[in-house]
């Protein structure tokens, strides 16, 4: 599925060339294409099993993980320098085998327990979608980039985030299956855009993103088990802007 959504916005990105290639560069339609690394801090993994109660481990390390996505929008007539856009992101900050704190009803021998274990490892796959307001600062103008070959730039926006948490050997949740939470968050970036062509732009861009996600997971016996985390992402992403 991710890749069939490559594929098309790339096929997009190249009618957008060949039909705009005799076009003066900086026009107010574009279309991106990115992909970079995100680094996700660390942060509590909160647990409420029906059976046992709560419990916490802290401060559980994330994957650094490929982040990709793509961006379609338009820059306005009256004020160029400013566009909205439409936005698509896709990251999965994996959790590996490793030894956390925790504290709370972990296990089934009471409650106040706290020590050091593992919570095993989850499959975590984030999406997210958002329309974005964007900013841009046009720099270096000539008469073939009336915009700027040159563009800083800013964007925010509050994404709907799709995330789903899949237990992968845990020894407490082996027979869960996964689960996908839908909840609204933040984002913020900004970056530069440089023309190399007369329609074409490449660019490097940060964003942060923040969602704080809630599953359930459940089993055959339809045993079931809150699970939650805050994911707080820091992403470096490059990538390729057609204007028209």
């Amino acid at each position: 599925m991710h890749r069939r959504r490559v594929i098309a916005l790339i096929a997009v990105i190249i009618a957008s060339v060949i039909g705009a290639g005799s076009r003066p560069a900086g026009a107010e339609w574009f279309a991106d294409l990115f992909a970079g690394v995100s680094i996700t801090q660390s942060a509590d993994l909160r647990l409420n099993d029906k059976a046992i109660g709560p419990g916490t481990f802290d401060n559980v390390e994330f994957d650094n993980a490929l982040a990709w996505g793509g961006r379609f929008g338009r820059f306005f007539d009256a004020v160029p320098f400013l566009g909205v856009g439409v936005d698509y992101f896709h990251f999965a900050p994996y959790i590996g085998p490793q030894s956390a704190r925790f504290h709370g009803c972990i296990f089934p021998d009471g409650c106040g327990n706290s020590g050091k274990g593992g919570p095993g490892s989850f499959d975590i796959t984030v999406n997210s979608v958002s329309v974005d307001l964007m900013l841009r600062l046009p720099l270096l103008k000539s008469a073939e980039a009336p915009w700027g070959r040159v563009q800083p730039y800013l964007t925010v926006g509050p994404p709907l985030f799709i995330t789903t948490i899949t237990p992968r050997n845990t020894q407490s949740f082996k027979n869960q299956d996964g689960d996908t939470d839908f909840s609204f968050g933040l984002k913020a970036g900004g970056g530069v855009a440089v023309q190399v062509f007369n329609n074409l732009m490449l660019f490097g861009e940060y964003r942060f993103t923040h969602v704080s996600s809630d599953v359930e997971l459940r089993d055959a016996n339809l045993s079931r088990v809150r699970l939650g985390t805050d994911l707080d992402t820091h992403s470096a992403l490059v990538g390729l802007s057609v204007r028209w």
